[in-house]
């Protein structure tokens, strides 16, 4: 049975099916394979793999292993596990040099796949299919069409119909192997000596050999340790596959040469096979097959007789054990049959010496405190797996087999490289991500919304989110989250001009709320390799200690809240103009205003910027760049995906015009954000940045929701007049040194106001650390101050600058 574009075909109606794939080659090479397309295809057939029992017809041992196998997580774990995060990504190996690789599918892959394993070519095909490469299946004369039926069911789990391409089964004839190898990049081929060596001679020049030989298993017994539980495990591994599977145990080596320790072992090994054999269904071996193992039985009891070497063989109902006193790996006639054997663990690698390229798995029988000793002779023996007893056959989501990663094999590493001038902000030569799927139909989430949406079970890692409007709530990641998206925010902050090769920098984003942005941001200039110092704050607003380590330690950057920075130079402006050392300010929250920038840059700054635009909730967001004016971000695309819609329904802003932020975080295991409103403004930026980036841009605007930034925290101007029970309005400027500044005026006791936004507002911390200034009036409703163009008198009448009226704050920060 063919499989062609998706569509099984007899034999007889195949045709010349190979001219027609040559022919199509090169299209589907010039094509990029998304792995994501792999990996919700293979979760969609794993669900109905599983829930239809009547699916192929399969047994229920094949449904379940066809699940297991092609369950999002199972892959992605693997992907992860053996090219590393994002392996397809071109990025820099470091941030300092101009240096790209990446891991690429190798083109077309050719499988030649064995017979002794039903599910071994489905599981191959997918294997290689996922690391983006075309694959052609000659599969053995006993697969029968098995192995067509199932990926054509596979395909039709394909949403998006390119995974057809990329697959082909071909009955093709051994005499004629050539023909289908002549456009190959690589051939993977299973099983013994002779057909690995008479595939290998039709490859082409250059095209790789990816050989996966017959391997020998066994198992190691320290006697002491062999309880009936143990030897019962050891049956069972031999009884499961019929020794069939490479990971069988063929031989049972024992740490001792004592005949009467190995007759001993031998009898319990014997009890424990007439015990167990039954539960396992037995293979009839072939005529050939069954006159080897009788051979081998006549053989080893006339070396009994004839010779004074001790021995014995013990023999059951489809089982038998051979004895023989000489130190030895032996292979075994399978079919139950075991070679018990002497092996000191001092003659271990010398015993093992002559298998060594063709061990695979030993299952250990032996003491806790021998169990790590063991283990590492083994390996060092030329054993690639080690495993209890009972775990022979089994395996883990990643585990090498036959001592490789088979993704790297099935893949090439690939490099790219420039002169250190031609991209100097690029991290990455990627193409944007596409859209996520089936976005448009979701729901606009606002925060109550997010704060409704439970955890999942990945969730690890939590942040306080909020807690302006009452009780704080939490943001969950899983750990693989969190490190994602910190490594976007530190592509972010090298674009944004951080330089970790020469750029020592100060961590000031401290206190209060903001502990999700120190420990953020120790994230990121780790992930940057820049030299760090973390700072905590000041006491009694005294920063005459963070001045002297900046000027002890050449700090040249600093990275915190414009407040925190403003005061910093305020109170330390003598030393620090004398140092005159500090060149880079990367800020978190809102911008600088004209007084503050102005005063900073009498110190030799020459480099102001945001540093990441971000939340708590949705993660880091934007970042700056050299060729943009305040206020406007490159999207962190990487991880991020942004709509701007309109202010008062789900439609598209017009261009140009300002509209509410959606964002949607990608692959976000701990808590979903889908189309998030932060409740920030904002508008498309259009046309190329100079900086060279391609990640589109967007200009923040201000808010429309409840919280209000000031004095680096969020503030909710509306619960807390609601709470002090009398009319108030808020207005919000700048002092003469560019310090914020909130006249509070009140129709009521000014005292009782003032009292309340300093003890049980969000205003104390930054009043208590000097960031911000407050000045209580009492003045009648009826003269508060009126909007100038609506005429209306607001709650809050935030004075700023508008083109800084923005809530940009550090990821991770509250």
């Amino acid at each position: 049975m063919y499989l062609v574009q998706g569509t099984l075909i007899s034999q007889t109606e195949a045709g010349d099916v190979l001219a027609s794939l040559q022919t199509q080659l090169a299209t589907t090479l010039a094509q990029r394979l998304d792995s994501e397309t792999v990996l919700a295809c293979a979760e969609s057939f794993a669900q109905w793999v599983l829930n239809d029992s009547d699916a192929l017809n399969l047994d229920t041992e094949s449904r379940t292993a066809l699940h297991g196998f092609c369950q999002r997580d199972t892959l992605a774990t693997k992907l992860a596990r053996e090219l590393g995060e994002a392996p397809f990504s071109l990025r820099r190996i470091d941030y300092r040099s101009p240096h790209f690789e990446s891991w690429r599918p190798l083109g077309l892959v050719v499988h030649i796949t064995p017979t002794n394993s039903a599910l071994l070519p489905f599981f191959a095909m997918l294997e290689s299919l996922l690391v983006g490469n075309i694959n052609w299946l000659r599969p053995s004369s006993s697969d029968n069409g098995r192995t067509a039926t199932l990926l054509a069911a596979f395909l039709r789990h394909d949403r998006t119909g390119t995974l057809a391409d990329y697959l082909a089964v071909l009955p093709w004839p051994n005499t004629d192997l050539a023909r289908i190898f002549s456009r190959a990049d690589a051939v993977s081929a299973w099983g013994g000596d002779t057909a690995l060596t008479a595939i290998r001679q039709q490859l082409p020049a250059g095209c790789r050999w990816i050989d996966w030989g017959h391997r020998i298993s066994f198992a190691y017994v320290v006697p002491s340790a062999a309880s009936e539980a143990q030897l019962d495990a050891v049956a069972d591994e031999v009884c499961r596959f019929d020794q069939q599977a490479c990971s069988s145990p063929q031989c049972i080596l024992v740490d001792s040469e004592d005949p009467a320790v190995l007759r001993e072992v031998g009898e319990q090994l014997a009890q424990a096979l007439a015990r167990r054999a039954q539960q396992w269904p037995g293979l009839i071996p072939s005529e050939q097959e069954s006159a080897e193992i009788s051979s081998q039985l006549a053989f080893a009891r006339l070396d009994q007789s004839f010779s004074d070497v001790p021995g014995h063989v013990w023999q059951g109902e489809g089982w038998r054990i051979i004895w023989a006193q000489t130190a030895a790996l032996v292979a075994s006639p399978l079919f139950r049959t075991v070679q018990l054997r002497p092996v000191p663990r001092a003659q271990l690698v010398e015993t093992l010496q002559a298998w060594r390229t063709r061990l695979q798995t030993c299952g250990l029988v032996a003491h806790t405190h021998d169990l790590a000793l063991l283990s590492q002779m083994l390996l060092a023996a030329g054993v690639s797996r080690v495993t209890s007893v009972s775990a022979m056959h089994d395996g883990y989501e990643g585990e090498p087999h036959d001592g490789v990663y088979a993704l790297a094999r099935l893949t090439r590493r690939v490099s790219v490289s420039f002169a250190a001038d031609a991209l100097p902000h690029h991290v990455t030569l990627d193409h944007l991500p596409a859209e996520p799927e089936g976005l448009i139909t979701q729901p606009i989430m606002d925060k109550i919304a997010f704060q409704q949406t439970p955890m999942t079970a990945n969730a690890q890692l939590f942040f306080r989110s909020g807690g302006s409007s009452g009780k704080p709530k939490l943001a969950g990641f899983s750990y693989r989250d969190y490190h994602r998206q910190m490594q976007a925010a530190a592509d972010g902050l090298f674009a944004a001009g951080l330089d970790p090769a020469n750029d020592r920098v100060m961590n000031l984003l401290y206190g209060g709320n903001l502990y999700g942005g120190l420990l953020s941001f120790f994230t990121i200039l780790d992930k940057l390799s820049a030299v760090h110092f973390p700072m905590g704050g000041p006491s009694d607003d005294d920063y005459s200690e963070i001045a002297q380590l900046i000027i002890d330690q050449r700090v040249n950057t600093l990275v915190g809240m414009p407040g925190t920075i403003h005061r910093l130079f305020v109170r330390e402006e003598a030393r620090l103009r004398a140092y005159g050392g500090i060149q880079k300010i990367m800020l978190g929250g809102e911008h600088l205003n004209p007084q503050q920038r102005e005063f900073l840059a009498g110190f030799g700054v020459s480099m102001i910027c945001s540093a990441i635009y971000g939340s708590v909730d949705a993660g880091p967001l934007g970042h700056s760049c050299g060729n943009s004016p305040d206020g406007v971000f490159h999207l962190l695309a990487d991880t991020q995906w942004l709509e701007i819609v309109d202010t008062e329904q789900d439609q598209a802003a017009a261009p140009g015009v300002a509209g509410r932020l959606l964002f949607t975080s990608r692959a976000r295991e701990g808590q979903a954000v889908t189309r998030y409103d932060l409740g920030d403004l904002g508008r498309w930026v259009t046309g190329p940045c100079k900086c060279g980036l391609p990640a589109p841009r967007f200009e923040l605007c201000g808010r429309h929701g409840q919280l209000l930034r000031v004095g680096t925290v969020f503030f909710n101007p509306t619960l807390n007049a609601k709470a002090i029970g009398v009319p108030l309005q808020f207005l919000i400027n700048y002092t003469a040194s560019g310090k914020e500044h909130l006249v509070v005026q009140a129709e009521g006791d000014i005292e009782h106001v003032r009292q309340y936004l300093s003890q049980h507002s969000e205003l104390g911390e930054a009043l208590n650390s000097g960031l911000l200034d407050m000045k209580v009036i009492h003045k009648r409703s009826t003269d508060f101050q009126r909007h100038p163009q609506s005429g209306k008198t607001p709650l809050v009448l935030d004075q700023r600058q508008p083109a800084l009226n923005n809530t940009a704050e550090p990821a991770g920060t509250a």
